[in-house]
């Protein structure tokens, strides 16, 4: 007798997450440095003019964020998602058309803003919608995307550069997005499990309460920003974002002045082919450990690998702060969203994430240029490092502080 059992949908729309990040995302972020070379020396144009296309979509995803985590909450969830998509796809293939360096800033600022409602943060919301138990694993697991989509992209990428041109490269791959993605997200990519009249994953079981948080009652974003421990929440995220965007952006710099270039090359490959399995095992530890003790974890890896940082002379040392950073830096990007949602709850987490992800992302506009000045004027990473490794511990008792202000104060212990 053969039984049967019926997939959970939820599971359909985290794959779909995974492929999202696997080509927006890399294409976005993990590929993007493949053009740097051409482009410049095609244009005559610098390298940090060029850089400054990042700068653009940075700043423009972070001032959007909240309006568009309160969009996505709303009832046109997969219009905004799938129209973001399509956007996101001929932004990236106007690059194409640019002669001069402001033309590349304007197809940054469009991408920046058809980003903001097509990749981490509409995953994020969705997937938090259709998950109530093991959620930090269902977005740990969309988000891990990016690292394989990086490693898949990067050779295309490359061939398809050096033997047609970046112009047609780009064209190509923005095309690449909207065929591909589009009807995933049309047919797949169900933003709630009540469109289905399904339940969230977990719905129906009672989650330990030191574990996760309730999310029957929810408090919208007006009434949070009234309460101290959630400025002091969002300002944990802030300085989180300050640390992990400003430790990534200089840390290839770091190794390469201790250890040479060559040794840099393999510790930076080793790191990220870790990102992958330590994204996952976050959201794993966040689900059996709560948001809690989940933040002491990732936060005390990352403390002591940037600690490991001021060591300059043990190549050993570094292949285990390899592993330490590859776990901490997961803090920007898993993090958020996972404690976010165990914190507030579901029922308004659009708008709360927004609002949140706009601290991480301002954060990190600032941390790699801090990070860089201090560089400047201390004429090495050391106290870079220091200071990195003791703001790590800031952002942890920040959040920890909210954490348990929150239950005290709207009950959710």
């Amino acid at each position: 007798m053969r039984i049967s059992k019926k997939i959970f949908f939820g599971l359909y729309v985290v794959a779909v997450g995974f492929l999202l990040m696997a080509i927006l995302h890399s294409m976005m972020q993990t590929c993007f440095s493949l053009f740097v070379v051409p482009v410049t020396t095609d244009m005559g144009i610098t390298r940090s003019a060029f850089g400054i296309c990042n700068t653009v979509v940075m700043v423009v995803t972070m001032l959007l964020s909240p309006y568009m985590g309160k969009w996505l909450a709303q009832k046109r969830t997969t219009l905004i998602f799938t129209t973001c998509i399509v956007g996101l796809g001929l932004s990236y293939a106007s690059y194409s058309l640019a002669h001069a360096a402001w033309h590349l800033y304007v197809s940054a600022f469009l991408v920046g803003v058809f980003s903001c409602g097509a990749v981490a943060l509409p995953l994020s919301i969705i997937i938090t919608n259709w998950f109530k138990k093991a959620r930090g694993t269902a977005i740990s697991i969309a988000l891990a995307g990016s690292g394989i989509g990086g490693a898949i992209i990067s050779p295309i990428l490359t061939m398809v550069i050096q033997n047609m041109g970046w112009r047609p490269a780009f064209v190509i791959f923005g095309i690449v997005m909207i065929v591909v993605e589009v009807p995933v997200a049309l047919f797949l990519m169900r933003p709630r499990p009540e469109d289905m009249n399904l339940q969230p994953y977990g719905a129906d079981e009672n989650a330990p309460q030191d574990v996760e948080h309730k999310d029957d009652d929810g408090v919208p974003l007006s009434a949070l920003k009234k309460y101290p421990f959630f400025w002091i929440y969002w300002v944990g995220m802030f300085v989180m974002g300050l640390v992990g965007f400003g430790s990534l952006g200089q840390l290839a710099a770091s190794l390469t002045d201790a250890y040479g270039q060559g040794f840099c090359a393999m510790i930076i490959s080793f790191f990220l082919l870790l990102l992958t399995p330590a994204k996952i095992s976050l959201g794993w530890v966040y689900d059996k450990i709560g948001p809690k003790f989940g933040t002491i974890y990732v936060m005390g890896f990352f403390a002591i690998a940037l600690a490991m940082l001021l060591i300059t002379n043990s190549t050993t040392l570094m292949w285990v702060m390899a592993i330490f950073y590859s776990i901490g830096i997961c803090s920007g990007t898993v993090t958020p969203p996972v404690v976010t949602a165990a914190t507030f709850g579901s029922k308004y987490y659009g708008e709360i994430y927004g609002f949140v992800n706009f601290g991480v992302m301002a954060g990190g506009a600032l941390g790699a240029p801090v990070v860089a000045a201090v560089y400047d004027l201390a004429g090495s990473y050391d106290v870079a490092w220091v200071a990195c490794s003791i703001l790590c511990i800031v952002s942890t008792v920040l959040l920890v502080i909210a954490d348990i202000r929150c239950r005290q104060v709207l009950g959710k212990a």
